[in-house]
């Protein structure tokens, strides 16, 4: 007869447990009332290294601090001008990536423990097929990117191909906030933002398809096998 409990922990509760973890973090921070994480703006409005800083230190402690990123980029836009704003907000939201990345990665000795032997294989399984694509789509979306950073690194995604697809789905993102930051806030050009999210979010799937098929090229018998004899 089945058991009906289990000590170990199947894949898909753990990225539900990491989500409700970054969930009631935000919640904490949001109570708190902490002025830099709730609007950091203020501490973005003046052209210095210091305020630089800040804006990439945000956008990295994002990975388990809740951070209102677009807020960031926006008003790193709006200080260090259209270039500027993209620079430092992909910096930052690279080195948020790898924070999560890593942390997953140190946690994989733990993991293999906790979870059943067949999720760990399935989980592996399912970041190889489709964690490229996940990682690309995730990157604008709040709690999810940060999941989907852990997730990947606990599972043994390659590194070198994580962060090409973190890359190819900040870039997009972070271009449209900081024009949203360069131009100044109005009606007008928060529809253009939108579109530009949107166009975006559109081109970084394709990317992210594109990225996913050729790892997957490159992970095959046939593809290891074509580079010649």
């Amino acid at each position: 007869m089945r058991r009906i409990g289990s000590k170990r922990l199947r894949a898909w509760m753990l990225v539900a447990g990491v989500l409700a973890v970054l969930l009631v973090v935000f919640l904490v921070v949001e109570w708190a009332g902490v002025p830099l994480l709730v609007d950091p703006r203020s501490s973005l409005d003046t052209v210095s290294v210091v305020a630089a800083m800040i804006g990439i230190g945000l956008l990295v402690v994002d990975a388990v601090v809740p951070v209102p990123s677009s807020v960031v980029m926006v008003a790193l836009g709006a200080t260090f001008g259209l270039a500027g704003g993209v620079v430092l907000s992909v910096v930052g939201s690279i080195g948020g990536f790898a924070v999560g990345y890593l942390i997953g990665r140190r946690s994989r000795g733990s993991l293999a423990s906790a979870l059943n032997g067949g999720d760990v294989v399935g989980a592996a399984a399912l970041v190889r097929r489709w964690g490229v694509l996940a990682i690309v789509v995730s990157r604008p979306l709040p709690l999810v990117a940060e999941t989907v950073a852990f997730t990947t690194g606990a599972f043994g995604m390659r590194p070198e191909v994580a962060f090409a697809a973190a890359v190819v789905g900040t870039v997009g993102p972070a271009a449209a906030f900081s024009y949203g930051g360069w131009r100044g806030a109005s009606t007008v050009d928060g529809a253009v933002v939108f579109v530009l999210v949107v166009v975006a979010a559109s081109l970084c799937w394709a990317a992210g398809r594109r990225l996913s098929s050729a790892a997957d090229t490159l992970c095959s018998p046939r593809g290891r096998n074509s580079r010649g004899p």
